[in-house]
């Protein structure tokens, strides 16, 4: 099924609402005009009644009886009744009287209603009658004179004024919709422009444009989108730049070890003596396990880029972290022959944060420490709280860096050149990226022991990060 756009569905909405509410407002403006038409009607009825008693009372045929007959009580002779012919124009309603004396002797009718038979007392006031296949619409009275006078009119032209009426509010609903389907259609275009302009500026984005949409000038409705699309752009834009320097990551740290390794392994294959092919295949081993480092290095840095565990903190005790990243380390700190110790005032440092990250920072910043020492040399581990932070103290008695030269180590890649490394310039950046998760403020600083290296880490604390 075709999906229905968003210009037609308003139309149609607008169209349907204005119909419910029109239809049943016209109906019962009709029932009160109807109701009303004919009540009009009735009090004219009522008045030509009255009006044409008072002219038979005041007749010649009633003033030859005196001039108190009307009001002494004195029956009015009998006579004999006079019969009005009724000639009306095609515009005029279809109209009839009768009127009957004291002794309820027919004086006067006309000939369209002279056959009816007499009034009773329970006809008087308003009914409606059969007359010659006619409905009509009868009001009787007696009046002053105890004349009693009954006059109709057909219900052809109430018919005919019903008819109006139902034209007058049916019409302009017939020839009005369709006009207002038109207007509103053109409405909701016009009103539905700024998504146009959306659809046109988001159509036109230059790929890889960090500049956000414009949003001062749309209307309110919009502007909740259009921030949440910014904010997908930013994103979107800080993925595809984390992808692009993963593989440029991967490209470059990679071809050498892979490169090393396919040298070393065809050295063995054409090795002439035994040994010449174990030290062939030991250099291809020690490229292999620097290979796998470095791969292990590139993903950590990149499982940070991504904040894959940007909403998922917990409460973790630092101290422990600490411990067990020592424990992994423990093989190469006794190959090194390096003292390393861990200090700690407290049992237990807590902290909010991402396990991960941590995990990689400690690991970094202690693996970092040991590739830089000397056999016999020291690193010292050190962890304490202020009253605004976690602190941690890393300190070596290494070559250190000059202090000039400090603020470049944490750049992708960088080495320092004078020193002897087997590093890939990435450590200290993934120990960066970590803090900068964890809001952190990292300081290169002297070491304790008179040369190397003291790195600092102050975590921000938490009220809530309790164990």
């Amino acid at each position: 099924m075709k999906p229905v756009s968003l210009r037609t569905r308003l139309t149609w909405l607008i169209i349907t609402v204005m119909v419910l509410v029109l239809i049943p407002l016209g109906f019962l403006s009709y029932q009160r005009e109807s109701r009303e038409m004919n009540e009009l009607l009735d009090g004219r009825l009522a008045q030509a009644g009255r009006t044409l008693g008072i002219l038979i009372e005041h007749s010649d045929a009633m003033a030859q009886q005196g001039p108190n007959a009307s009001t002494s009580g004195t029956p009015l002779p009998v006579r004999q009744a006079m019969v009005v012919s009724v000639h009306r124009h095609n515009y005029e309603p279809e109209v009839g009287f009768q009127a009957y004396g004291p002794q309820r002797q027919l004086i006067v009718a006309t000939a369209n209603l002279e056959d009816l038979p007499p009034p009773t007392p329970a006809d008087m006031g308003f009914r409606d009658i059969l007359h010659e296949d006619h409905r009509w619409r009868i009001f009787t009275l007696q009046n002053r004179a105890n004349l009693v006078i009954r006059i109709g009119e057909r219900y052809d032209n109430r018919q005919d004024i019903t008819r109006g009426l139902i034209l007058e509010h049916s019409l302009p609903l017939l020839i009005g919709l369709p006009l207002l389907a038109l207007l509103v259609s053109l409405a909701v275009r016009r009103g539905l422009l700024p998504l146009r302009s959306l659809t046109k500026s988001l159509d036109e984005r230059t790929p890889g444009s960090r500049q956000p949409v414009a949003i001062d000038d749309t209307p309110p409705e919009l502007k909740p989108l259009i921030r949440t699309l910014n904010q997908q752009f930013e994103r979107l834009e800080d993925a595809i730049e984390r992808e692009h320097r993963f593989n440029a990551d991967v490209a470059h740290e990679l071809r050498t070890p892979l490169t090393a390794t396919m040298i070393h392994l065809e050295s063995a294959a054409i090795a002439g003596t035994p040994q010449d092919v174990e030290s062939a295949l030991k250099s291809a081993q020690q490229s292999l396990t620097r290979l796998a480092r470095r791969i292990e290095q590139i993903l950590a840095l990149a499982t940070l880029e991504a904040g894959a565990a940007a909403n998922q903190r917990v409460t973790l005790d630092l101290v422990t972290v600490a411990t067990e990243v020592i424990e992994e380390l423990a093989p190469l700190i006794v190959e090194k022959g390096v003292e390393l110790s861990l200090v700690h005032d407290i049992p237990q440092l807590p902290v909010l944060g991402h396990e991960a990250a941590l995990t990689a920072m400690f690991r970094n910043l202690i693996e970092n420490a040991l590739r830089y020492v000397g056999p016999n040399g020291q690193v010292e581990v050190a962890l304490c709280k202020s009253p605004q932070a976690a602190v941690i103290d890393i300190s070596d008695d290494g070559p250190g860096i000059p202090a000039e030269r400090r603020e470049i180590v944490f750049d992708r890649f960088h080495r320092e050149d004078k020193q002897p490394s087997n590093g890939h310039g990435l450590g200290l950046n993934i120990v960066k990226r970590a803090a900068q998760l964890h809001d952190a403020r990292i300081e290169l600083l002297d070491s304790a022991f008179g040369h190397g290296l003291h790195v600092r880490v102050s975590i921000p604390l938490n009220p809530s990060a309790t164990l």
